[in-house]
């Protein structure tokens, strides 16, 4: 098939991408502005009913984390995304509603919305990121999404920034922050529905679907989720998805603490617009073809991040010693133009480079285990879920009080082992290219070329391409969901006509 022209199609693997970073710009990036502003964007003494909240949203997240794959490979990412929307509006709505006297009993119940809501968005999301991009390109599509919900994070940190610029006492956000926030999730639910095309209908540039599919089944669907669960190289990498968030839980409850209204929305501010560049600098590293394999793009991507983590977290526990930071002392409110407010500001500022960029780390090396969307949409599930319960873990021990000092202790420890399964991973599971081993995955048309030149496939190996490129097209011209390879005797398996690689 000849190369598409149109760059502005809606079919487009950038284009899904991209318009999937512009969902979350607008529902976890605004999410992330307002738990950024501490305690919801309450008063701080509304910090232990957020905490309690989080606790709770994460760790039903972690359940429906796990079972995300399976309703994505049912249902596709344009119905599991809309879904998975649902419950921001909702949550902030009831933070809102708690911080004008509403029974606690509202934000606990919208935030176990919201976990399992947010389990079946970030699904779709990881999903879309891994299956779409061709492996060349596999950091650049995670972080196009990382970076875009930062942008939503920035405009929502700058909206309550400006409305909260001459607060200099620790009242919580305006009623109209609340509603521009709501607005803006309720609008971003919507556009998933209209918007995120079937997969079996995403078409790469050159004339190229990115798979073909199968049609699900509840069997095999379980059998698949378990395989995940139980493979090791998931069990492996099971420290490093549980610590990818986790530092999220001590940061904004600091800033909540510590600092005034005014300030915290400036390090709210700062904390989600470093999370636009820095990513994109991480991707330039680990997309690199200067660097050329792609284990060594890992390991690069690994250290850079990891020196990054533990210098942060190190930072933190030394200003907390310093400046004898104890939560069971009344806040303090510190405004920017006093010198521990300030210092406190640029550690955040840290925590958003590592909030992010670790995760983009971890999500890297699972993309980098397979290309199957299948398995990625499981893949994508893992991670949110594991992810998920370390956030429920560090939300607990703030909603515990347990002290600063020992919770950022605990984190360094975490983070620690989480790069040790990182590295191992690389090292051990991590493939040149899984091009030409798994069954359902089309070939990008310039790999196949640069492959047959070096003679690592066969000429029937590219025929077999072209006879799934023929079946993918067929199915997206009709209204069928999937086929069973395995019962057309015309596909030969892909593992007895490929050239092992040297």
């Amino acid at each position: 098939m000849a190369p598409l022209k149109g760059k502005m199609r809606l079919n487009r693997p950038f284009n899904q991408n991209f318009l999937m970073g512009c969902i979350l710009a607008c529902l976890p990036g605004i999410y992330l502005a307002l738990t950024g502003l501490g305690a919801g964007g309450g008063q701080p003494s509304s910090q232990h009913v957020a905490s309690i909240t989080n606790s709770i949203l994460y760790g039903v997240y972690t359940f429906f984390g796990w079972c995300a794959g399976t309703f994505l490979n049912y249902f596709g990412p344009s119905i599991t995304v809309c879904i998975g929307g649902l419950g921001y509006p909702l949550y902030a709505g009831s933070l809102w509603a708690f911080g004008d006297g509403v029974d606690q009993a509202f934000p606990l119940f919208a935030g176990a919305f919201l976990g399992f809501s947010a389990a079946l968005l970030w699904t779709g999301a990881g999903f879309i990121q891994f299956a779409y991009a061709e492996e060349k390109d596999k950091a650049k599509y995670i972080t196009y999404q990382w970076s875009l919900s930062a942008v939503g994070g920035t405009i929502g940190s700058l909206i309550a920034f400006a409305a909260n610029f001459h607060k200099t006492s620790v009242d919580g956000a305006s009623a109209a922050v609340y509603i521009v926030f709501i607005i803006i999730m309720c609008c971003a639910v919507v556009g998933a529905l209209f918007l995120l095309v079937k997969p079996k209908n995403v078409v790469r540039d050159d004339g190229r679907h990115i798979a073909v599919f199968k049609q699900p089944n509840i069997k095999t669907e379980i059998i698949g989720v378990w395989k995940v669960m139980s493979d090791p190289k998931i069990i492996i990498l099971l420290p490093a998805m549980f610590a990818g968030e986790m530092i999220l839980a001590p940061a904004s409850s600091i800033n909540g603490y510590y600092l005034n209204l005014r300030t915290r929305s400036l390090a709210n501010l700062l904390f989600n617009f470093i999370m636009i560049p820095a990513p994109l600098i991480l991707a330039s590293m680990m997309d690199s073809s200067f660097i050329k394999t792609r284990r060594m793009r890992g390991v690069v991507g690994v250290t850079a991040i990891g020196t990054i983590t533990m210098a942060s977290l190190a930072g933190v526990l030394g200003w907390i010693c310093v400046h004898d930071v104890d939560r069971t002392k009344p806040p303090p409110g510190v405004d920017w133009t006093h010198g521990t407010g300030v210092s406190y500001i640029i550690l955040y500022l840290f925590f958003g480079i590592v909030d992010a960029c670790f995760q983009i780390v971890v999500q890297w090396v699972l993309s980098a285990l397979t290309n199957d969307p299948v398995l990625c949409a499981r893949y994508a599930g893992a991670f949110r879920g594991t992810v998920s319960l370390g956030m429920c873990i560090a939300f607990t021990l703030d909603a515990k009080a347990v002290s600063y000092k020992n919770q950022i202790i605990i984190q360094l420890c975490i983070y620690a082992l989480a790069l040790c399964s990182l590295y191992y991973v690389i090292f051990k599971y991590v493939k040149e290219t899984n091009y030409f081993a798994e069954e359902n995955v089309i070939v990008p048309v310039s790999f196949e070329e640069k492959a047959l030149v070096e003679g690592l496939v066969t000429e029937e190996a590219v025929r077999r391409e072209q006879e799934l490129e023929r079946i993918a097209r067929g199915l997206a011209a009709t209204s069928t969901e999937g086929v069973d390879i395995e019962e057309d005797s015309s596909i030969e398996p892909k593992t007895e006509i490929v050239k092992p690689k040297a």
